[in-house]
């Protein structure tokens, strides 16, 4: 498991506006453990459960500029993933090798789009032997490089999770994308020189629209309902909350729907209520930091109380049916080293907030 870097492909760089930016970078991610491959998913925030036996492995061929994240992912076994996608980006998926079980959105793929999204809360099933590429951009970027109509069209269809595109149309764009990791990897010093990362960021966000919107295509896709926007707001709430303190109570009023229309929502669009999502996201929190733990510089209750867990015996007991063993020997376990993240924060020079 490890992270590669393509050679000279990182270099700090300034973006357009003079300001500092974060590093722009090009290499390769080697996972074979769910948990470090949560660790090193910057900008989402991931929960990975595998689905099945077999060895965990998810080799990830990347690019990120300050403003656009590009990778291919090729997974080796079965997995679930639940997250929350990257604030202010647009991410959309475009499957190169799909299984006969992957779904997004807890829908199958549609034989007319590809799955995307703005910033929420999701779920994907990724098939053994499944190959797909994952686009993110800031969202500002599409208003700066497209005209007005257009950037609504594809915020209007990753709204909707769906962006209309044939068959044609998806093997085109997912050779075109493979074409400019070639390009990157080929070439890493191009990431030294800002003038040269601009333009590919310009030429991802032209190229992306030209091939995904057709030129008839003037139609928005109708608005969210009331539930889903108040599990949009719900999931932005979860985002920044302190999860040892957050109540349910508290998320209905941030999101403002009631129990019920929560419950539904939550139900429908992550496959579990929202007092269950919050305890996987405290759960796998936990098994991160009990991984990551130097020997003998915490312990297990030291830990679980740090994460608000007060009854131990319980945890420990759904500790063991999540992950398979009891929360000792994780943390026992020697730690086998963070990838560096593949993405290293906003153009204004914060990082992205991940948990633990």
């Amino acid at each position: 498991m490890g992270t590669v870097l393509a050679d000279a492909a990182s270099a700090r760089i300034d973006s357009t506006d003079g300001r500092s930016a974060p590093f722009a970078l090009a290499g390769i991610q080697d996972n074979d453990d769910p948990c470090c491959w949560e660790r090193s998913g910057q900008p989402w925030e991931v929960i990975g459960t595998p689905i099945g036996s077999g060895p965990f492995r998810i080799r990830k061929v990347f690019l990120a500029t300050p403003n656009c994240i590009l990778y291919r992912e090729s997974c080796a076994t079965r997995f679930r993933v639940q997250a929350l996608s990257p604030e202010g980006m647009l991410a959309c998926a475009v499957p190169v090798k799909p299984g006969s079980q992957t779904s997004y959105f807890r829908r199958p793929l549609h034989e007319r789009g590809l799955p995307a999204t703005l910033p929420t809360g999701l779920e994907a099933v990724l098939d053994q032997g499944q190959e797909h590429l994952l686009f993110l951009v800031q969202l500002f970027l599409l208003d700066q490089h497209l005209p007005p109509e257009q950037a609504g069209l594809l915020k209007a269809g990753a709204e909707a999770n769906l962006l209309p595109a044939g068959t044609e149309t998806v093997r085109g764009l997912g050779c075109w994308l493979n074409g400019i990791l070639a390009r990157v990897h080929g070439s890493p010093e191009m990431l030294r020189y800002p003038a040269a990362v601009a333009a590919l960021e310009r030429e991802l966000v032209l190229g992306f629209a030209a091939r995904v919107l057709p030129p008839e295509c003037c139609t928005l896709p109708r608005r969210k309902s009331r539930r889903r926007r108040g599990y949009d707001r719900a999931i932005e709430a979860i985002r920044y909350a302190d999860l040892t303190t957050l109540e349910l109570g508290g998320l209905c009023a941030a999101a403002g729907v009631s129990a019920r229309a929560l419950e539904y929502a939550f139900r429908e669009n992550l496959g579990v209520s929202p007092g269950a999502f919050i305890r996987q996201l405290r759960l796998h929190a936990l098994r991160r930091a009990l991984l990551a733990s130097a020997a003998g510089e915490s312990t297990v209750t030291e830990l679980a109380y740090d994460l608000g867990f007060t009854q131990l015996g319980r945890l420990a007991a759904h500790y063991r049916c999540v992950f398979g063993e009891p929360p000792s020997t994780t943390l026992a376990r020697p730690f086998p080293g963070d990838d560096s993240p593949f993405w290293m924060g906003y153009p204004d020079g914060s990082m992205a907030t991940t948990r633990r």
